[in-house]
């Protein structure tokens, strides 16, 4: 087991993890609660996240519907977790051409070459936790409420 951190090299950690432009998985749920999973890129940029992905997808649904969803990104051996609300949602052909070229070079691809039926969906961090193991599951709190705690 690693080292136990503290906070400060906990939010540190996480802003190494969300500035490589990872990809992560993104859990969604419907109005009713019915559960939705998918892999996305993730391009950190301005204290927020924005994703692509199809414009009637089941995510793109549930982004719009409910406005919540929760990023994981790492490995259970170290996990950030991120609850997020909708901040944005553009068309990918509408976007600023600033907010499609950054989102292009973080992460390597652009949405706007995969068809014309992709939208950018920008998430606003609300809560973030970071543990490496169950030894840091205590105080795993980053950032509650969009405010950072250390």
């Amino acid at each position: 087991m690693s080292e136990l951190r503290d906070s400060r090299q906990r939010k540190a950690d996480v802003f190494a993890a969300l500035e490589a432009n990872a990809d992560a998985w993104l859990a969604t749920a419907s109005p009713s609660g019915r559960p939705h999973l998918i892999a996305v890129s993730c391009w950190w940029h301005d204290g927020r996240l924005t994703i692509a992905t199809r414009t009637r997808s089941q995510t793109a649904h549930n982004l719009e519907s409910t406005r919540t969803g929760r990023l994981a990104l790492g490995s259970p051996a170290d996990v950030v977790m991120i609850d997020v609300e909708l901040a944005d949602a553009v068309a990918v052909a509408a976007a600023d051409p600033a907010l499609a070229a950054g989102f292009a070079a973080g992460v390597g691809w652009d949405p706007a070459e995969e068809g014309a039926d992709w939208w950018f969906f920008t998430l606003r961090p609300i809560r973030i936790q970071a543990h490496r193991g169950y030894g840091e599951l205590e105080g795993r709190d980053v950032m509650r409420d969009g405010r950072w705690l250390a």
